[in-house]
């Protein structure tokens, strides 16, 4: 959220470290239980690889090689790794990571702060990702932020509780001033997953507060004269596309860079037309035809739809393996949330990480959360983080708690 440099290296040194643990530290018995017998790992890991070989072969097929692509695939199947080391930390230490998620909050409002003040109250331009993904990013911290008010990590109950509040509420005014339409999208979702996690505990007061909650954040927006205006134009702009196909606005470019991405899937359904700059020549090609602009086909090398993106460009497996990245983990935690029904903690971390697995799915129907390294780097990380809290048998060893 800080910056556009340095993502690698940071996702570099947690393989090492991560290695460095298996290596060094003696898993307790439980521990040892962790990392065998445990089929739903090895099956979700298996999973968390489809996308490596739908990369490769489409790669193979067309004669081609990008090795950035390649690695952001192998990013994804890290999760193993990262997982195994996280197993062997006690739950107490590893859950101080959710902090790095407040700090990242405040460093966005901040940036979106200074960016608005900067602009005269405009819209702002942030540099670290696209104003959408940041605004999206924004706004998945902060729930997770809500979510993890339930979780008592240092000794001090009131005032972390009281900062994972103030933190959550300012994320969320910092998602507002992004006026990422397609993030509110996201907010029914994840007002489900927290009734969700409630589990038996469930009550007319709870979904009577979860109604008014929605509707909190319904009139806030609606309050908020540039989000409103936003959301306005977004309206007029796909009733303009009915008449003009190839209007250049927001919302005619994605529809026509949905509709390109159609046509690839169309022609080349089962390896897809390629990765590296296969796309762009495609979209190139298309605009000679008259199906996109001149302008889109210059500007834009995706498809502001991530599972449109890699159907079109890697096939069926690309596409298989991008479903795979959301359900695999998501069905984990959400076995996780209907069996641990007696340790709260265990079930708010769950929960945390099926936010985040709800979150990229809805947030990938507008826009392309996996484009950069970086996110798709946040993602394995916090798959394997969050797995690792939520595991069920860190009950029966003491030192979790």
């Amino acid at each position: 959220m800080s910056t556009t440099d340095g993502g690698s290296a940071g996702y570099y040194l947690l393989v090492l470290l991560s290695m460095i643990v298996l290596a060094v530290v003696r898993p307790t018995q439980v521990g040892q239980r962790w990392c065998d017998n445990r089929r739903e790992y090895v099956w979700m890991e298996a999973a968390m690889g489809v996308m490596l070989v739908g990369v490769l072969t489409s790669l193979l097929v067309h004669g081609l090689w990008k090795g950035s692509e390649v690695e952001k695939a192998v990013r994804f199947f890290s999760v193993g790794l990262i997982l195994a080391a996280a197993l062997r930390i006690p739950r107490a230490v590893l859950a101080h990571a959710v902090f790095g998620l407040m700090l990242g909050i405040w460093y966005a409002v901040i940036n979106l702060g200074w960016l608005v003040v900067k602009s005269g109250g405009a819209r702002p331009a942030t540099t670290q990702f696209n104003t959408v993904t940041y605004g999206d990013l924004t706004l998945l911290f902060s729930v997770l932020a809500f979510v993890m008010m339930g979780v008592r990590i240092t000794r001090f109950r009131r005032t972390e509780f009281a900062f994972k509040l103030i933190t959550g509420i300012a994320g969320v005014a910092g998602f507002v001033a992004t006026q990422t339409r397609g993030g509110l999208l996201a907010i029914p979702f994840f007002l489900f997953v927290g009734l969700l996690i409630q589990g038996r505990r469930m009550n007319r007061f709870k979904v009577l507060a979860s109604v008014l909650l929605l509707g909190t954040a319904g009139a806030i927006v609606a309050s908020d004269a540039s989000m409103r205006e936003r959301i306005e134009l977004g309206v007029n702009e796909f009733d303009q596309c009915q008449v003009a196909h190839l209007a250049d606005t927001s919302v005619c470019i994605r529809l026509q860079l949905w509709r390109a991405a159609g046509h690839m899937i169309h022609s080349e359904p089962v390896f897809g037309v390629g990765g590296g700059d296969r796309f762009r020549e495609e979209l190139a090609q298309l605009a000679t035809e008259g199906q996109v602009t001149p302008m889109v086909a210059r500007d834009f090398g995706e498809t502001h739809n991530d599972l449109l993106y890699f159907l079109a460009t890697y096939g069926v497996l690309g596409g298989l393996g991008l479903l795979l990245l959301y359900f695999a983990p998501g069905w984990v935690f959400a076995r996780r949330l209907r069996l641990s029904m007696t340790d709260r903690t265990t079930r708010l971390f769950a929960g945390a990480g099926l936010m985040i697995c709800v979150g990229y799915v809805v947030f990938g129907l507008t826009e392309m959360m996996f484009r950069d390294m970086r996110s798709a780097s946040f993602y394995a990380t916090w798959m394997a983080l969050f797995l690792a809290l939520s595991d069920p048998l860190r009950l029966r060893d003491p030192t979790s708690r």
